[in-house]
């Protein structure tokens, strides 16, 4: 994002609403730090600039990957699906993805970054090679997994390494049996990493047992599940994996 200066009138409307603190007034100026900015476009949308002064350029990679991360209508150009937004489709409603079709396994989403915080892709890239031992595959159609040059390993392309983003989602799935060293690797790493991440642990109810197999190793490694975010989909209304899968859906 850039600032005209033959326009700007220096009203510093546009200052508050950037949400990486990017704007800043120097030298009798406004102008924006392209170090700190991420392309989201919250100060052309959002400050109603009275002289239109805002305005971007077309972007090529690897610095379009901030717009595409950052921006809600940003397109990741570089998937097949060129879909919007950080992820993939909605990773919680199980009963329709059927992402985690087997008590066996799990699915796990890890977040990095916030508005005003963001993330480098570098940060990034020290999650995805940290629970890439463990991973039985990442998911595909998550525009991070686009930008891997090494599955196994979960290494991202160089190119892209010094980009920073508002926020970006590793996904992937693994064991049961593989669950403790995964939250145990993340634990390891998460001093390692210069930004806020939240971690999104799906898996099945064993309707048997009325239980949740997953909850038991969180609980032996001592993290307090009550005091973070938790849901049950019924998926009521909506076909079952199976059922769709039976029916070739």
């Amino acid at each position: 994002m850039y600032i005209d200066q033959t326009k700007c009138i220096k009203c510093k409307r546009c200052i508050p609403y950037c949400p990486r603190n990017a704007i800043i007034e120097a030298e009798g100026k406004v102008t924006i730090d392209l170090d700190l900015c991420v392309e989201c476009d919250v100060c052309r949308k959002c400050a109603k600039c009275p002289t239109s002064a805002i305005y971007n350029i077309q972007l090529e990679p690897p610095r379009a990957y901030r717009k595409s991360f950052s921006d809600p209508f940003g397109k990741h150009e570089n998937t097949t699906l060129k879909h919007m937004g950080r992820g993939t489709e909605e990773v919680k409603t199980n009963d329709v993805t059927g992402v985690v079709h087997s008590l066996d396994y799990v699915s796990l989403a890890v977040e990095m970054g916030r508005p005003s915080v963001g993330s480098t892709l570098a940060d990034l890239e020290k999650i995805s090679m940290t629970v890439a031992p463990y991973a039985i595959a990442f998911e595909v159609n998550n525009p991070v997994t686009s930008l891997m040059v090494d599955k196994k390993t979960g290494k991202l392309n160089p190119d892209v390494l010094d980009e920073v983003v508002m926020s970006a989602i590793v996904e992937f799935s693994c064991a049961i049996e593989d669950v403790k060293n995964v939250l145990e690797a993340l634990q390891k790493i998460s001093d390692q990493v210069s930004t806020v991440f939240s971690l999104c642990l799906i898996c099945r109810v064993d309707e048997e047992s009325n239980s949740i197999p997953a909850r038991k190793i969180i609980d032996e490694l001592g993290i307090d599940v009550d005091k973070t975010s938790a849901k049950t989909n019924l998926g009521l209304g909506r076909p079952r994996y199976e059922d769709r899968v039976k029916e070739g859906i």
